[in-house]
């Protein structure tokens, strides 16, 4: 209650001051009790109505109040204008001055009951933010709205599609996400973020699941981008969805062997790896640590770290014939399955390390039959035909 009256003071002061010049400014003039110039008196208010309407621009008087100083200055005015000259009396000064007086004790109650009754004086304090009237944040969504009224006047706009897509993907609606990065890649152009942006939206689209569209978009990612460990990684997880475990968990051990010991997603493809090796009753210790000894040599299938300290310790024709029997043993599987593009590039730069080309350009026409409706196997073994030398 204290706080209220010491706010209703405070307007009547304010409204007072406000009045002030009105009070002083009488008809008639206080040192001889002669009248004024009406028309000196009509600038003067005017002039107060100016004052007026600054006060009120500043906030330092309310909407009522300066309402109320405009009616009775305006009263004047009019007065002033239409009056003849020295008709104002001393008796018309003081019906004045009551009627300010009046204003300005009666104003702020009337302001403070027209508050209580219509306002929230319990309301609690919000940020400027929260309490900004509809329309004028910048919410997410609201921008959102204005990017997707923009691409349905704009379909062709290529940027917009370019800023929206991460911003579905983040708020988690993956197929938009999905159609947003493919409208985006098809007007501007491939990047690997759109790439890894699309494939990472119809992951999510899918619960998880490496949908084809996302296998596509991540060996595209990777002929871009062949040192980036993303691709690699959730292509492995393809294959190991598909069933091809032997493939899934050559790929993680790679990783985990070209890994720096800090990389935070070690500890999540190790897991991957040792998943793998218990499908396939092998065991999971220990996992690929990155030492130079367990890294696979370039001519012959994945080697466990026991196959390269066995072979790097054999004399050099007994070595040569063992790798020949790894390679034929690799030849064997690629005849059972020749869905194995990586095992079909070992196969190849096996046979041509070992000065066997004719066997080399044989397994690069049955890797070219067996993956002939895969047309970017076909563009890698193309490049690597051409690397080796093996290209007519």
């Amino acid at each position: 209650m204290l706080l209220w009256f010491g706010l209703a003071v405070l307007t009547a002061v304010v409204v007072a001051v406000l009045l002030r010049p009105l009070l002083a400014d009488g008809a008639v003039d206080s040192s001889s009790g002669e009248a004024r110039d009406p028309a000196a008196s009509t600038a003067v208010y005017r002039d107060q109505l100016t004052e007026i309407g600054a006060e009120r621009a500043r906030g330092l008087i309310g909407a009522t109040e300066a309402e109320a100083a405009r009616v009775e200055i305006a009263r004047r005015l009019l007065a002033a204008a239409d009056s003849p000259k020295g008709t104002a009396t001393p008796s018309a000064l003081r019906d004045v001055r009551a009627l300010a007086l009046g204003l300005a004790a009666c104003l702020p109650v009337l302001a403070i009951v027209v508050y209580l009754a219509l306002g929230a004086p319990g309301q609690p304090g919000q940020p400027f933010a929260a309490r900004a009237p509809e329309g004028t944040g910048t919410s997410v969504e609201q921008l959102v709205t204005r990017v997707e009224e923009r691409l349905r006047a704009h379909p062709e706009d290529g940027r917009g599609w370019d800023v929206i897509a991460p911003v579905y993907l983040r708020l988690g609606r993956y197929h938009e996400a999905a159609n947003a990065f493919q409208q985006a890649l098809r007007l501007v152009g491939e990047s690997t973020d759109r790439l890894a942006g699309l494939a990472e939206a119809h992951m999510l689209a899918n619960d998880g699941m490496v949908s084809e569209a996302a296998r596509k978009a991540y060996e595209r990612l990777r002929v871009l981008a062949p040192d980036r460990m993303e691709p690699r990684f959730w292509l492995a997880v393809a294959a190991e969805q598909d069933g091809r475990l032997a493939e899934a968990e050559k790929v993680y051990a790679q990783l985990l062997t070209e890994a720096n010991a800090a990389a935070p997603w070690r500890p999540t493809v190790g897991e991957r790896w040792r998943a793998v090796r218990r499908k396939q009753n092998l065991p999971t210790e220990p996992v690929p640590d990155g030492t130079a000894e367990s890294k696979p040599t370039s001519i012959a299938p994945a080697l466990s770290r026991e196959d390269v300290r066995t072979i790097q310790q054999l004399p050099e024709e007994e070595r040569r014939r063992m790798i020949e029997g790894m390679v034929a043993g690799l030849d064997q599987r690629l005849s059972e399955n020749g869905r194995d593009l990586e095992g079909w590039q070992r196969l190849i730069r096996a046979y041509t390390v070992l000065g066997r080309r004719e066997d080399a350009l044989a397994a690069l026409a049955r890797a070219r039959a067996a993956l002939s409706e895969e047309t970017q196997a076909q563009d890698t073994l193309t490049s690597l035909a051409r690397s080796l030398g093996l290209s007519s």
